[in-house]
């Protein structure tokens, strides 16, 4: 308890630290940690337009949703020296550090074959949620004031709640995250199989306590009570899944419904009022009908902006003709959900290495990626500690990385102030660093496909016992009969 309260402290006085010298305006300019979509400028910008009555959407800088502009209203030109702004981004990165460490703990605790230490178990909830609130790339993005760190926010807590059993949360927390951004909505499958599976061993851990000394002798009426139990168990998981998407759609429209009436009875002459009998008639009439979603949901699924970023997709596409860009951003924008089906169909007994092979697939292949999802990436994928230990090649991953986000700003700077280079530096090292990501990614899914083929292979073992050690009771019993 020592331990985690002072590395939890030390993460607070490094941010603290960081502002008061001003290395804000540093990191501001950083292509690394800023991208058009996770702007905290951008936003500043929105907030100074909507307040002189002007829409944020006219030019091209925000993409955020409406809410966020209600949300930061009160921010003023001295932002990045407000401290109730910057005691805000330290909460977001204290919460997302305890919920990490919380799943971690909670999914050691679950595990029936503990294959580590108990010293071990003990300090790697510590190690991970520190790995991610001391790193580096998460207190540059805290200093930057990062939108994406809601993003990352949502999602885990969205996790959290669904180790908890807790299908409505879980969804709402999942429709921020959503609403955001539009990727995440894809994280719904394994939300939703996260909670039936947590659901199911809440029922047998009950189930267990109220066992009955009396044993049944009759065979008839297992078999009928078996076979009771498989109806219940199919009727509620269909109940389940079509209550997780109901509720994840209705709160995502919800909240679209909310921002388009925030914007229209602040840029247009529609006026709020509930009671009116022509309130939906007004409402679906009025010109300015959605009129976000162009700049939002669109913007990211059409990778219009395509300024440097440590992303591909801006390079790929000032690469292609324009004949075929549409064809382009369709293909890498579906890859995600191409890679969805055959995940879920493979780890579908396994719903929290499907979360976090998902949310690692979404964080790579981003149109617009920061440094700060590198650190997130890690800590996702190490959420189920026995895959550790099948993992190879650890030193050459780290040291990969080392020299190839060393190198990220030496090739920008090299392009883009000195003049002396080209696109190929920046394209060839950001390249480097997503296939690196790629790799770590796949030595993951590697190591969970050891650990399930060991985990059957038991259950295998432990049935063929079973099965020779009743057939052998009912012989000795067959002898004394006769």
């Amino acid at each position: 308890m020592i331990l985690q309260l002072s590395l939890l402290l030390l993460g607070i006085l490094l941010r603290a630290v960081t502002y008061h010298f001003g290395l804000t305006s540093v990191y501001n300019q950083k292509f690394e940690y800023v991208t058009p979509f996770t702007s905290f400028d951008n936003l500043f910008e929105a907030v100074h337009l909507m307040s002189h009555g002007t829409s944020p959407y006219g030019g091209s800088h925000f993409h955020l949703p409406p809410i966020y502009l209600w949300l930061f209203r009160w921010v003023d030109q001295d932002s990045f020296a407000n401290w109730g702004l910057r005691i805000i981004f330290i909460l977001i990165d204290l919460i997302c550090c305890l919920l990490l460490f919380l799943i971690i703990k909670q999914t050691l605790g679950q595990q029936k074959n503990k294959m580590l230490n108990p010293k071990f178990e003990r300090i790697l909830p510590v190690a991970i949620s520190s790995i991610y609130f001391l790193n580096p790339f998460t207190i540059a993005s805290c200093l930057v004031f990062c939108m994406g760190n809601f993003t990352r926010l949502y999602i885990l807590l969205s996790i959290y709640l669904a180790l908890n059993a807790n299908l409505v949360l879980s969804t709402f927390v999942l429709s921020l995250a959503a609403y955001t951004e539009v990727t995440p909505a894809l994280l719904i499958i394994p939300i939703i199989l996260l909670c039936i599976k947590q659901r199911s061993q809440l029922f047998k851990a009950k189930i267990n306590q109220n066992k009955s000394q009396v044993k049944r002798t009759q065979e008839k009426q297992k078999e009928e009570k078996k076979q009771q139990k498989t109806k219940h168990k199919n009727s509620n998981t269909f109940l389940q899944w079509f209550l997780g998407i109901f509720l994840f759609l209705f709160w995502w429209v919800l909240l679209l419904v909310l921002s388009q009436l925030m914007f229209n009875s602040k840029f247009s002459n529609f006026k709020i009022n509930i009671n009116d009998p022509n309130f939906f008639q007004h409402f679906f009439s009025n010109n300015q009908y959605f009129t976000f979603l162009k700049h939002t949901y669109f913007f990211l699924l059409n990778i219009t902006d395509l300024t440097p970023n440590i992303g591909l997709y801006w390079y790929l596409l000032t690469e292609t003709f324009v004949v075929f860009r549409q064809f382009l951003v369709f293909t890498l924008q579906f890859i995600n959900v191409i890679g969805l089906i055959p995940f879920t169909i493979r780890f579908r007994s396994y719903p929290l290495f499907l979360v976090a092979v998902i949310t690692s697939s979404i964080t790579i292949l981003k149109a617009y990626p920061t440094l700060a999802d590198f650190p997130f990436l890690f800590c996702i994928l190490v959420m189920q500690p026995k895959l550790l230990e099948k993992t190879r090649y650890r030193a050459f991953f780290i040291r990969g990385f080392q020299v190839v986000i060393g190198l990220l700003s030496p090739f920008y700077k090299i392009w883009i102030q000195d003049g002396t280079g080209n696109a190929n530096y920046l394209f060839g090292i950001s390249l480097s660093f997503s296939f690196g990501e790629i790799l770590v990614l796949m030595e993951m899914i590697r190591s969970a496909m050891i650990v399930i083929t060991n985990e059957k292979d038991k259950k295998k073992e432990k049935n063929s016992l079973q099965y020779y050690i009743s057939t052998k009771k009912k012989k000795s019993s067959q002898r004394k009969d006769k």
